[in-house]
């Protein structure tokens, strides 16, 4: 993932199909859910080809503060009327490269006549279309019309850079202190134009958001096989100075690493594959020189290291040169990698021997391992020591994909600062 590549923020789907973009399909299209014989629905809605009864037509609007058409709000307030057999309510909101946001609240939601909820999940300036759905028991009573906004610039999605000309903004979605990015940084190896990758926030009110994406980037053949192609992931911190999560004081990153506060992640993922799939679970840190973080969208890139922990590896493809096996950190046994050889002096991986989906790992124990590691090996592996003045800027986790087509959620992420 540590690249000098300036192309590293191309648009997510600047070189897909309208198909792959999601263009081709309206995305508030409910499928009818009775037929005409359903007495739970009025018998009087209009009935599709098949038979069936479509769905009534919900009355629902946005709070409207702002000016032509943007609100000055990225989270705005959802209004509905109330339907009286409805158990659940969903809002979705889709950007226009058909990532996407489902916020679901309960019937407490409403008072009287009258129901409202706010998100505290948003995209980034962007254009988004929405719909409220009113549901029972999974099934869709009535849906909304379509309606759009436009997000207003937001300081934890918005990004600040200095050579904006060759970098231009993935998709986002931030929510507390965390950014979900449809980081798509080496599409270009892919040799066709077919591929598909989109992030979503699934959040119930009683709930955090739940982190997902999906994927599709095609065969083994279809591009450089050795070449990561993306890393859709979730940061707590600052991204390379474009995607920065909440402020250094919330946080405590970025920070050198001697006065690093002590960091732990709580993690759970599931996923599903179509096929052969050639992916890993990774989480990482870069480190820069400076805490005034930059990156590849910069004139001046400081980033001085990267190190990387896959929880989950590919069925062939490794982060480098093995360099030491069977380290003990967190109750797990990791062997190490390092890319001297490759001309690569500022990268180390531990890779778990045996995978893991859930778990708790303590991230500082990670950082002083490869600190005092490389300090001691620098000159004999002929590569840069992590030293104590460089500043890591966020902790991230994601699943480096090759090959293939899947799907990824992260059922828990937890970063706590200690």
């Amino acid at each position: 993932m540590f690249r000098s590549n300036l192309s590293i923020f191309a648009a997510a789907c600047a070189f897909l199909t309208l198909a792959a973009c999601g263009s081709s399909d309206d995305p508030v299209t409910s499928d009818p859910v009775a037929d005409s014989t359903n007495s739970d629905l009025d018998g009087a809605n209009p009935v599709d080809s098949s038979g069936q009864v479509e769905p009534q037509a919900l009355i629902a609007s946005i709070s409207t503060d702002g000016n032509n058409g943007e609100l000055e709000t990225a989270t705005p307030q959802f209004r509905w009327s109330a339907v009286a057999e409805a158990d659940t309510y969903r809002i979705t909101m889709t950007e226009a490269e058909g990532n996407s946001i489902t916020y679901s609240a309960g019937t407490d939601a409403c008072a009287g006549d009258d129901c409202s909820a706010t998100p505290e999940i948003a995209f980034h300036d962007n254009m988004i279309d929405w719909y409220i759905e009113a549901l029972s028991n999974g099934e869709v009573l009535q849906t909304s019309a379509t309606d759009s906004y436009n997000t207003p610039l937001s300081l934890a999605l918005t990004p600040e850079t200095s050579n904006m000309e060759v970098c231009d903004v993935w998709p986002s979605i931030a929510y507390d202190d965390l950014i979900i990015l449809n980081n798509i940084w080496n599409n270009s190896a892919v040799n066709s134009n077919d591929w598909t990758q989109l992030i979503s926030a699934d959040q119930t009110a009683a709930n955090t958001p739940v982190a997902s994406w999906s994927y599709n980037w095609l065969g083994e053949n279809d591009g450089n096989r050795s070449a990561v192609k993306a890393y859709p992931e979730i940061i707590y911190g600052n991204k390379l100075g474009t995607h920065v999560s909440n402020t250094r004081a919330e946080l405590g990153i970025p920070e050198t690493i001697d006065a690093l506060p002590e960091f732990t992640i709580d993690f759970a993922y599931s996923e599903t594959f179509n096929g052969d799939v050639e992916r890993n679970v990774a989480i990482e840190s870069f480190f820069h020189d400076s805490c005034d973080v930059t990156g590849p969208c910069d004139i001046v890139d400081n980033r001085a290291y990267e190190m990387m922990v896959w929880v989950n590896n590919p069925n062939s493809n490794r982060p480098g040169d093995l360099a030491v096996e069977g380290v003990m950190i967190d109750n797990h046994l990791w062997d190490v990698y390092i890319k001297s050889r490759t001309g690569n002096k500022e990268y180390i991986a531990f890779a778990a021997q045996t995978p893991f989906t859930e778990g708790t790992l303590h991230w500082n124990r990670f950082v002083e391992w490869t600190r005092d590691w490389t300090i001691e090996n620098a000159t004999a592996l002929d590569i840069n020591p992590l030293t104590p003045d460089l500043c890591m800027a966020a902790i991230e986790m994601g699943t480096e994909l090759w090959w293939g087509e899947g799907t990824f959620t992260l059922d828990k992420f937890v970063v706590t600062k200690n």
